[in-house]
Formats: structure tokens, sequence, C-alpha cells
């Protein structure tokens, strides 16, 4: 089989060019067949034209003054008349808008555009204003006091304006204006009485005169009653007006009003009146005498505060608290409300719980047997807290029951407790 294809002469055809006539095809009209040869010519996208190239092509565009031929589709030439380029609708409202500057720049005055009235700016009024201040004083709930406290001043401007027989307008009437009453205790005034004659709450009587006791009133004291609900604070160091805005939750605008306060310059000692506020829960019913109840259901003292004979060693020490008589498991009860700050165990109270109060006292229970919470737990008067016990240096089963001041000092429960 080699030898048959060595002798083989195998000659490589030529290949036809796509530009030369093949002579085979020698039927076929090669001028026919010479249309579908031709590429296809390249078709150019059209670029979009900005509003600015538009300006500057009519600009630049020559009219034509002769006549100029031009070609029909057919490939006829035809003769026309005057030959112009009509510029776009852009082009248009380029111009249109230099001419209205141009014509502004020359007397603005005399152009009458009239602007839409969504797009019209109308200038905040004053009672828009107020509005918005009434409603800051509306968070503060004294809303009842403002309205009557803005029927008086319109009530007094109108009597006034009478007298002159002129109309003044008063956007500001229906705000407040804080003032301090005075009302000399009577036989028989009590605190619930002059509340509810001076329409303002219990507590911003007290407060704003220091009253420790309030089921005693003084015949003959007078006392500072303020105009509008709220309480008296004084400044401490470090304090803001931010600071005290957020602490007592009322807008400092309203206690930038009540005061007329007219910079942020404010100094410790000084009195701020903060409308709307309340006094302290524990504070109030310490003022009314109903304040730190007994810890136990049954209240039987077994030893007093102060200075006594030691129940074990005869020694005479002092007594930091009252001990209750209670056998091993009774509930004890939280004297107020408040967070529990101490749990522990030591030789002296054994196992003892001391719970923090909101208005700065703390109250301690010891001797335990168990505990019935934990700290950082949240509790509310009268809940139960733990079981009596006789757990540290004890004779027997009882509770230890001792308060603490805001000054961390120990004081007689007996003083506190209801």
């Amino acid at each position: 089989m080699a030898p048959i294809i060595e002798k083989q002469h195998v000659v490589k055809r030529r290949k036809t060019s796509s530009f030369r006539h093949n002579k085979k095809s020698t039927n076929v009209n090669t001028e026919f067949m010479s249309q579908f040869s031709q590429k296809p010519a390249h078709i150019r996208k059209k670029r979009s034209v900005s509003l600015f190239e538009a300006f500057i092509r009519a600009r630049r565009q020559k009219p034509i003054k002769n006549r100029e031929s031009h070609v029909n589709i057919e490939g006829h030439k035809h003769s026309s008349g005057f030959s112009f380029s009509f510029p776009l609708f852009g082009t248009l409202a380029v111009i249109a808008g230099i001419v209205v500057i141009a014509l502004a720049a020359f007397n603005w005055e005399n152009l009458n555009f009239k602007v839409p009235d969504i797009y019209a700016i109308t200038p905040p009024r004053e009672d828009a204003e107020v509005g918005e201040r009434v409603i800051q004083y509306a968070t503060t709930g004294i809303t009842e006091i403002l309205s009557k406290l803005g029927q008086t001043a319109s009530d007094e401007v109108s009597e006034e304006n009478a007298k002159t027989n002129t109309q003044v307008d008063n956007p500001h009437g229906s705000l407040v204006t804080f003032e301090w009453q005075q009302h000399k205790v009577k036989k028989g005034d009590s605190v619930s009485a002059l509340a509810k004659k001076y329409d303002v709450s219990i507590g911003a009587i007290i407060a704003s005169n220091n009253i420790t006791n309030a089921r005693k009133l003084q015949e003959g004291t007078v006392l500072k009653i303020p105009n509008i609900d709220g309480i008296p604070y004084q400044i401490q160091k470090g304090d803001n007006l931010s600071k005290i805005s957020a602490s007592f939750k009322v807008p400092l605008e309203v206690i930038l009003d009540v005061n007329d306060i007219k910079s942020d310059n404010i100094k410790a000692g000084e009195t701020l009146f903060i409308p709307g506020a309340r006094m302290n829960d524990i504070d109030l019913r310490m003022s009314l005498g109903e304040t730190f109840m007994y810890p136990l259901s049954k209240k039987i003292i077994t030893s007093s505060f102060g200075m006594r004979k030691d129940p074990i060693n005869g020694s005479l020490s002092f007594h930091s608290g009252i001990d209750f008589r209670a056998n091993t498991g009774t509930a004890v009860l939280a004297s107020l409300d408040g967070v529990v700050s101490f749990m522990g165990e030591n030789w002296l109270y054994g196992k003892h719980i001391i719970i923090s109060h909101s208005n700065g006292y703390k109250t301690m229970y010891a001797h335990l047997n168990a505990f019935s919470v934990k700290k950082g737990d949240r509790v509310t008067r009268g809940r139960k807290i733990a079981e009596s016990g006789n757990t540290g240096y004890s004779t027997g089963p009882h509770l230890h029951f001792g308060i603490y001041d805001k000054n961390n000092k120990l004081i007689n429960p007996l003083e506190l407790l209801n």
C-alpha cells in the first residue's frame, strides 16, 4: 500500500478569490451575484443632542441665500425656494429663557408673573407659634388651668380695651403667666382642702412650703401657692436646663416660659418652678404620714432603737434598729417601694437584705432564714422579700429592722413607720 501512495501526485487546488469570477459558473449572472458579496453599510447610531449643543449649532448655521438643488429619493434634482433649518423645541426654550432674564434685568417690577399656589411661601403666623407652645404645655397635664388662665387674661384685656375704646391683638393671651399666691392658714384648713380650692395638687402645696407634716398646719402660717400645678426645684451643682427638662419630663420651652429665662446660664442654689411636675411619691407619703409600713403582719416589738443591754454578753451597746418577734419562716414584707441593692450574710446580721428607695432612704432586714428575691429586683410596698430566721448574732428567731436616711445615717424606724 505504501508504494502506491508514494506514486500518487497530489496537486493542491488554488482557492478561488472572492473578487474573481469563477469560470465554472459562467451560466450565472456575475453582476447579479456581486450584489450579495457587498458588505452591509455600517449604520451609525444617532447621538442625542443636548439643549446647549442644539443652541450652538443653530447659531453657527448660516442662512441659505441662493437657490440650491436638492436630490429626491429617485435621484432626480428639483429646484426649491428659500431653505432654512428649523430649530428644535429645546433651543426655543433656551432662547425664551434668555429673553426673560434680559427683560427682568431691565425692569423686573413691571413683569407680572403669577406664582402657582403650590409654590407660594406663606409666612408663619404668630397664632401658629402660640398653638405649638400650648401643645407643649399640654404635655405637662395643666391644660385645664391654662384654659382658665387664658380666659382670665382675655377678660382682663377686654376690660382694659373697653375703658380705652381700643382693640389690641394679644396672641399670647392664651399662655400662662406664672405667679405665687399667698394664703394665711385658718382654723380647720387642710392641705387637701387648699389644693381643691386653688386647683393644684397636694404635692404642689407641700413642696412649695417644705411641709414635713401635712396633718398639722399651724394656724396663722402664710403659705405660698402657685397659680399653676407643679413643684419648685432647687438647682444643684452640675445641673443644666436640658438635664432638668429630661429629669421631670417637661418640655424645655415650657420651663423657659414659666420662669422667664432668657439664657442658659443658671446657678446652683437658685429655684425654678417646674410646671406639671409631681412631688416624689415617697416624700409625699412621708409628709402625709403614710410612708414606711411594718415589715411583719404582727407588730410585736421585743427591742427598741438606741442604747440597750446586750442580750448575749450583758454589756451596754447601741442597737441600730428595732427587733420584732417572729417565728422561723414568717413572711418578711418590703416596707416601701424600692430596689434590692444588697443581699448577703455576715456574723452580725446573718442573712440580710437592703432595699434602696427613690427618696434616698434605705431599709435593712436581718437574721433571715431564706430569700424570696434577688439583687436588682424592683419590689413594691408589702411584697414578700424573705422569711425570718435565727442567723448571725442572735439569741432566737426574730427580725431586725433598720432605716437609713438620705445621708446613710441610722434613724429610729418608729418615727417613720405608719
